[in-house]
């Protein structure tokens, strides 16, 4: 005797006719059932297939209560500013809001940079930290915004934001209301990807900083011929450009990925 794949008991060897004919019958069906069942899923496979609408529809990554990032002109091949709109999830009261380790942006694909024109601010971080944003030239400057940082027992805090450029990269220096440096954060270019590292510290009662909030707004820098953010040369067939927004977090959280699209001007 062996098993039967559905769940009966048959003979190894059949010597009565209508016993075979009866089990070729029911092997016939059970190949007419398998092939319209496997008919029926290859087509949905195939279907599952990413398109481009699919591609370029906005996500949020789990941690997120939004994130958003938008060129400010929808034209294409043009100098443009860059505004970034994000927030993570609420967490309970004096519940360690989890702390960015990395910063990673990937603009749309032909984004271009290039900050070889305008100010430039030389400052050390320490310069920074010592004599707050006036360490940089005004000229340097290039964006700026808000945002809340958790602060353990403190509470959470309203910051401000500055953005400077930084040759070859720029510098982000968060501050509090009061003026004084809370983080600095370097940011390096690489293609249309901007990376950057946060350091960690220690407050009080074992928590560590972390941002819940945060706004910036860079604004369109450089010349006409070198600008500072050039949009793609194109816009593609979905007629909307896509950011992805890559942020690696501490553990057990580790990257959390959000998409954010904006329609461009075709043809």
């Amino acid at each position: 005797m062996f098993s039967d794949p559905f769940g009966g008991r048959v003979a190894s060897v059949q010597s009565n006719s209508s016993k075979e004919v009866s089990a070729m019958r029911r092997h016939h069906l059970t190949f007419l059932v398998l092939s319209l069942v496997l008919g029926a899923l290859l087509p949905a496979a195939a279907s599952a297939e990413p398109t481009s609408s699919s591609v370029d529809r906005d996500t949020l990554a789990p941690l997120y209560e939004k994130m958003n990032q938008r060129f400010t002109t929808r034209k294409p091949g043009a100098s443009t500013g860059w505004v970034f709109d994000g927030q993570v999830v609420d967490f309970p009261e004096g519940v360690q809001v989890p702390p960015q380790r990395v910063l990673h942006l990937v603009y749309p694909r032909g984004t271009k940079f290039d900050l070889t024109r305008g100010g430039n601010c030389t400052a050390s971080d320490e310069e920074i930290t010592t004599d707050g944003v006036a360490a940089c030239p005004s000229r340097s400057q290039i964006g700026a915004g808000n945002g809340t940082l958790f602060l353990g027992l403190l509470g959470t805090w309203k910051v401000n934001v500055y953005e400077f450029t930084a040759r070859p990269g720029v510098v982000l220096v968060i501050t509090a209301e009061s003026g004084t440096v809370l983080k600095v954060i370097r940011m390096s270019i690489d293609g249309n990807e901007v990376t950057g590292e946060v350091a960690p510290s220690s407050l009080p009662g074992g928590y560590q900083p972390a941002l819940t909030q945060f706004y910036l707004r860079s604004e369109k820098t450089g010349t006409a011929r070198h600008p500072g953010i050039r949009t793609p040369s194109t816009c593609p067939k979905s007629g909307r450009w896509k950011f992805t927004y890559l942020p690696e977090y501490v553990e057990p959280y580790g990257v959390q990925r959000s998409t954010s699209t904006m329609p461009c001007k075709r043809g």
